[in-house]
């Protein structure tokens, strides 16, 4: 590594790490005075729980800065370097654009792999850690807590309704579970229903089975004192889909695709979801190649008005990414165009730019 390397290495490292710190700081303090003030005070949350979940909510917050902080500080760092002539003197002796700008690029890489692999790890952990406080601090919503729930396609083609459910303590009442095999029909009418955490199984309590032939006439049936359910889904396979994306790994989100389909559920949102939770790291790879270009043009524009287009751009990028995000999820686009649609047209108008820089 040449000495012009190490020079860039540094700035760029040193740069991205100050641009991180400060824009989550922004984002936190942003989100403390919009949107949870009111939460704390109306709950009365205490200050140890507020700290705990911020702490828990960084993560995700550096994951969605991640792409603007690339933007900022190449930016930065190469449009100070032009500014100072720095840019001259480098390709007046010899040295090619591609090669000056090398080390940033091959930064930026390193750092959205990194963020994949972070996002994977510590950052799943931290969402559901923040969601958890979230729903027990800041909601306390009893009507989601108690709301009904239908699961369909179940193991052994059952289907459950069950009239209110606590998903907090996992257990429901007013359950009706139905199958339909051959000639035959089964109905199971319950009171309650809960998970047995030490058997693995649902457990019914105080209801009757009842099994129907074709013509709707009741053949037999038994009581229900206490009994396993006829299906073998646990609540994490139950509930996978109610979960936000942010608390779930790709692998964790493949698990859930394969088990909504064998459910033959709707699966093309879930697709959705799992590319994008590559393509979203990608983005801090794209962002570099936007900011190249217009970092190479301060000379004659000014910084400010390089940092604004690039800004601007951002902007564009996230609204790009939204609508082919949502079109994705109305069965509009197929999964990975709608994930990658944003990153590919970016990627390839940054290398553009950047074939065109004058040097």
């Amino acid at each position: 590594m040449k000495t012009l390397d190490r020079y860039l290495l540094r700035r760029m490292v040193g740069t991205l790490l100050r641009t991180l710190i400060a824009l989550v700081a922004i984002y936190v303090l942003i989100d403390l005075l919009t949107h949870r003030d009111i939460d704390i005070s109306r709950y009365d949350v205490p200050g140890s729980i507020v700290v705990r979940y911020y702490l828990a909510f960084i993560p995700q917050v550096l994951y969605r800065v991640a792409p603007f902080a690339v933007l900022v500080s190449g930016l930065l760092v190469l449009g100070d370097a032009a500014q100072n002539n720095e840019t001259t003197a480098v390709l007046a002796g010899g040295i090619s654009l591609r090669r000056f700008v090398l080390v940033p690029v091959l930064v930026c890489l390193l750092f959205a792999v990194g963020l994949f692999a972070f996002n994977e790890t510590i950052g799943t952990e931290a969402a559901r850690q923040a969601e958890q406080i979230d729903q027990g601090y800041f909601s306390r919503n009893k009507d989601i807590e108690r709301a009904d729930a239908n699961w369909a396609n179940l193991s052994e083609k059952w289907t459950c309704h069950v009239d209110k459910f606590n998903r907090i303590a996992r257990t429901g009442e007013g359950i009706l579970i139905h199958s339909t095999s051959g000639a035959e029909a089964e109905q199971i009418e319950a009171r309650r229903m809960y998970w047995d955490e030490t058997g693995g199984q649902w457990i019914l309590e105080d209801g009757r089975w009842y099994v129907f032939t074709e013509d709707s006439t009741a053949v037999r049936g038994s009581r229900i004192r206490q009994r396993p359910a006829p299906f073998t889904e646990t609540p994490e396979m139950l509930f996978a889909l109610e979960q936000p994306m942010e608390t779930k790994s790709s692998g964790q989100l493949m698990t859930e695709i394969i088990n909504a389909e064998k459910r033959a559920l709707p699966a093309s949102t879930l697709w959705v979801d799992y590319h994008a939770k590559f393509a979203q790291p990608a983005l801090s790879f794209v962002m570099i190649w936007l900011a190249i270009p217009f970092a190479m043009r301060v000379r004659r524009g000014g910084l400010g008005i390089s940092f604004g287009i690039s800004i601007i751009i951002a902007i564009i990028y996230l609204v790009v990414f939204s609508v082919t995000m949502s079109l994705g999820h109305a069965d509009r686009l197929s999964p990975p165009i709608a994930a990658w649609l944003a990153n590919a047209i970016f990627f390839v108008a940054g290398a553009y730019l950047f074939w065109r820089t004058p040097t």
